[in-house]
């Protein structure tokens, strides 16, 4: 604490006022993705089942993908401000809909398959979206210097929105419903647009054009082809991809624990709610005190979560209850959102801003979400063979988590390599003159 504390206290005001404005925004986006998870986890174990979740989930990735390749399009021609402020315009209409939807057709509406998925899948194209479209931005306002000290207080804002999200779904859900805690989210999103709005004034970032290529226009698998020809970007692909799918193939299994707990839609929504702030208090923690100490070590950094939680999910399989749910995943959670999360976006500052915004949104926004419909594949033959089973499905997470250990190894032997040899060349094209805006960028 005293370390994070120590480096805002040694920034410029332009540096500090920076850090304010960006952890607020991940505040609010946070804290409206951590009212919209308990409900939409609730309304599907209430009406569908578990047994469900893997298949709802490979129909998420479908649709995020669709989703994907038309921001691919949309990020080419329009501004920083367009994109963020747009986003929020639109899932705020799109939640309009939902409530006055919900509003005329009752329980009966939203006890109907269809209407379960709809929800399931439109708040993963919020977590996909929008929170791509923050780092994506952070990154770019961002020098390297400055992402090594103002990216734990940066974190510290999204994990105090998840605490506050959470803490407001387990406190007013059996209180005004879950329909209701939708306009408690469309203030928030007009409220985030604001902060987006208020950011792009102050910090007054270059403009800049993206590479396109010639007469063929930007291709929504750009980021692939950059992928595939670098083992740097490669590394970070294994990380999430492993990473990914064994927090899905877990988090299967705390819905089986939870299911067979908790048999009220409401209480269900409560206990998301709680698991939500007590997994973001964890993360806080980690990121007062962990995340400073680590941070610089690229190699621990790397290595401490995939470690903790493999041992985590080794006494979620001696011990399969809710109490133990909470804590396998407030040690898998808690530290993504901290450690991890901030050291993932670390990784991607020595890169060139084509790298940064066509790779990074690949990975982000595509290749987690493949990962997820790996592991959905997965639990659908693990279900066919031999039914919910707890143990197998934590022996599959087990493999998963062998995979991202030894990519977080060879990762971390990488970054200094990559970090000597690229980032003298790349620092100085996004700090370009405005007048002379570089042709390598991700917003116009």
């Amino acid at each position: 604490m005293n370390g994070g504390i120590a480096a805002m206290r040694g920034l410029s005001r332009e540096s500090r006022t920076k850090a304010l404005l960006l952890s607020s925004w991940f505040f609010v986006t946070i804290a409206t993705l951590w009212l919209l998870k308990p409900i939409r986890q609730a309304s599907l174990l209430a009406h569908l089942g578990a047994r469900e979740l893997p298949y709802v989930r490979f129909g998420s990735v479908i649709a995020v993908a669709l989703i994907v390749a038309i921001y691919s399009r949309v990020v080419d021609r329009l501004s920083r401000l367009q994109v963020a402020k747009g986003a929020n315009f639109v899932f705020a209409a799109v939640l309009v809909v939902l409530w006055t939807a919900l509003r005329l057709g009752g329980d009966e509406l939203g006890r109907e398959r269809w209407f379960v998925w709809l929800v399931f899948i439109l708040v993963d194209i919020y977590s996909t979206v929008m929170v791509g479209i923050f780092w994506t931005y952070t990154n770019d306002v961002c020098t390297r210097e400055e992402a090594d000290r103002i990216y734990g207080p940066i974190g510290l804002g999204g994990i105090l929105g998840g605490i506050a999200g959470g803490a407001l779904v387990d406190g007013l859900v059996l209180w005004i419903g879950q329909v209701d805690i939708l306009l408690v989210c469309i203030g928030l999103m007009l409220v985030c647009a604001s902060i987006v709005a208020k950011s792009e004034s102050l910090l007054h970032p270059p403009a800049r054009t993206i590479e396109r290529d010639g007469a063929h226009g930007a291709s929504a698998l750009d980021g692939a082809r950059l992928v595939m020809h670098s083992r740097y970007l490669l590394l970070i692909v294994g990380i999430v991809l492993s990473y990914e799918f064994a927090a899905a193939t877990t988090d299967f299994v705390v819905n089986v624990v939870f299911e067979r707990a908790y048999t009220d839609k409401d209480l269900l929504a409560k206990m998301f709610g709680r698991l939500g702030w007590v997994v973001s208090g964890a993360a806080l923690v980690s990121q007062l005190f962990v995340v400073p100490v680590l941070l610089p070590r690229k190699r621990l950094a790397l290595l401490v979560p995939p470690l903790v939680m493999t041992v985590a999910t080794v006494g979620f399989a001696v011990a399969p209850v809710a109490v133990f749910a909470f804590v396998m995943t407030s040690a898998d959670r808690g530290l993504n959102y901290s450690l991890q999360q901030s050291t993932k976006e670390t990784l991607y500052v020595p890169l060139s801003d084509t790298e940064k915004y066509k790779a990074k949104a690949f990975i982000d926004m595509l290749v987690d979400r493949l990962a997820k419909g790996l592991s959905s594949v997965a639990l659908m033959i693990a279900i066919a063979a031999s039914g919910v089973s707890i143990a197998i499905s934590l022996a599959i997470a087990l493999g998963a988590l062998a995979i991202w250990i030894a990519c977080a190894a060879q990762l971390g032997r990488a970054y200094p390599d990559v970090t000597s040899q690229r980032l003298p060349r790349h620092r100085a094209e996004p700090r370009a003159p405005r007048a002379s805006p570089s042709p390598h960028s991700g917003y116009p």
